[in-house]
């Protein structure tokens, strides 16, 4: 989850109501339950907030420095081996050495302005997406400076360099959240944090920023009201108006706002204490699941509201979708196709039956169609369950240890191998590379109002629940992150479940 390590003092403004808070002055970070987060002018390194006593912040610090380094000797080593495989040995003219030796300079700042230096901000799909997306601003502008300088510049070498510069990056931050996170883990980024409200809601946030790797470490409650109660079995340290008393005497180092607790002119309060004191200010929005990069903050009046971009694919979105899944797809079959010859062959001569196992799936619009695999099963295998109660119909039903499978077949499933002939479901149009998976018919017809939902999109060969768990996730579980993918769509979305999946699969997390 995100998490903002930098605090920066929120700007105020005075509106109809009274004193308010700008909409640039706030940002929207992912959490459970979604939170916003006050951001203010000032520098995105060294102001107050980096000069707290604590921990957390000094470990972002750090952390943010290491990212600031590792972007620039990315593109340092992108732009030197661009040019060495397009021009060989050739001398490297003076103007390029010059234009390699800025290159660092550029682009930290465009990373910067692409929000990229915020470990504690975005969520793993966004960053994804921002990385991309400042990479090739910062290509673009690279490829105009060392225009204008005179050095040799082609076509090829800008393809090259994008292409190099993309994959230096994606590993070196893919590098940096898993440090990130194992630092969460062990509470090293975990605020020390004071929770400003004793209502239900309270407690379900005390009990939701305990969670290991939150980047939080509730310390106690802060009252509203006149009820002292604690809603859990965190103290309660003082009332609202004691607020800057109990920040100092706990080290606070994040004030955690119960939003159903509050009214306006705490709230004000809150911030106030919050920005004298140096600590950082969170507040609960009371939303599902949803990427950032949906949310923008609005102020009606003296209201803030936050307004939620919708996702329904558009006639544009979708052909761009169909584009993307015919072009990845058709690469996808030449690249594999020796190993679908590999896998025939070992199917056939290892156990009787067809290669192809075909069943009846559901996709889009609740259209049952054939789906494709390589069969994995003896033939007539179901005879070997008859003496066991197997509810076929339950979601998501799989067997952990199925004795029906072949060897070959185990292996195929071990490696998900078994799924490449749903590449033809993709050609037929019957799937996308990514969406939530088809389910059995048989399933669908018996969970009909809980599985519904699912089917708003095309089914995929890949999607959210598959890199987040895949067989080892409940049904619940795997039905909200089909829901959560259906709720955020966007072709980068695509873009980072598939990369994911090949890391799912060669870690092979919940394949049997």
């Amino acid at each position: 989850m995100a998490r903002r390590a930098f605090r920066r003092f929120p700007a105020w403004t005075r509106g109809e109501g009274g004193l308010g808070i700008r909409a640039g002055d706030l940002e929207v970070i992912e959490a459970l339950p979604p939170i916003i987060a006050f951001e203010g002018r000032g520098s995105w390194l060294t102001d107050a907030g980096s000069r707290a006593k604590g921990n957390a912040i000094r470990h972002y610090q750090a952390l943010t420095l290491g990212m600031v380094t590792s972007d620039a000797v990315c593109v340092v080593l992108a732009l030197l081996v661009s040019y060495f495989i397009r021009f060989g040995r050739a001398p490297i003219h003076l103007e390029y050495v010059v234009a390699v030796a800025i290159a660092p300079l550029a682009w930290v700042a465009t990373f910067k302005a692409f929000g990229l230096y915020a470990p504690h901000r975005a969520s793993p799909p966004e960053e994804f997406r921002g990385t991309i997306a400042a990479s090739s601003v910062g290509v673009v502008l690279l490829s105009v400076g060392i225009f204008w300088s005179k050095s040799p510049l082609s076509r090829a070498w800008v393809g090259l360099t994008w292409i190099l510069v993309i994959a230096f990056e994606l590993v070196s931050r893919r590098m940096w959240r898993s440090h990130a996170s194992r630092l969460r883990a062990d509470g090293r980024l975990a605020f020390r944090t004071l929770i400003v409200g004793t209502d239900p809601e309270a407690g379900r946030l005390a009990d939701a920023l305990r969670t290991r790797g939150s980047g939080y470490s509730p310390i106690g409650f802060v009252a509203c009201s006149d009820s002292m109660v604690s809603p859990d079995s965190l103290p309660v340290v003082g009332p609202i108006g004691q607020l800057g008393q109990a920040i100092r005497d706990y080290a606070a180092e994040c004030v955690f706002v119960a939003s159903t607790a509050v009214r306006p002119d705490q709230m004000f309060l809150v911030t106030q204490l919050a920005r004298r004191s140096g600590v950082e200010v969170r507040v609960s929005a009371n939303l599902p699941q949803i990427l950032t990069s949906r949310l923008t903050v609005q102020q009606v009046g003296s209201t803030m509201a936050l307004s939620l971009r919708p996702v329904r694919l558009s006639g544009t979105q979708t052909l761009m979708k169909r584009v993307f899944d015919l072009v990845v797809v058709s690469v996808g079959l030449l690249v594999s196709l020796p190993m679908w010859i590999l896998i025939s062959v070992a199917i056939r001569v290892t156990s009787p039956g067809p290669v192809l196992f075909q069943q009846a799936r559901v996709t889009k619009g609740g259209r049952i169609f054939t789906m494709y695999k390589f069969r994995t099963m003896k033939r007539n295998g179901d005879r070997l369950l008859d003496d066991q109660e197997v509810d076929y119909s339950k979601p998501f039903f799989k067997l952990h240890e199925d004795p029906r499978l072949t060897a070959v077949g185990r292996v195929l499933r071990r490696l998900s191998l078994d799924e490449l002939p749903q590449l033809l479901n993709v050609l037929k149009g019957q799937m996308s590379l990514v969406g939530p998976r088809p389910l059995p018919a048989e399933q669908v017809a018996a969970n009909m109002e809980l599985l519904e939902p699912r089917h708003e999109m095309s089914a995929g060969v890949t999607g959210w629940w598959q890199i987040n768990g895949r067989s080892d996730l409940s049904a619940e579980e795997a039905l909200r992150l089909d829901l959560f993918y259906i709720e955020n769509w966007s072709l980068t979305l695509d873009l980072y479940i598939l990369s994911k999946t090949v890391g799912a699969v060669i870690a092979r997390r919940g394949a049997f």
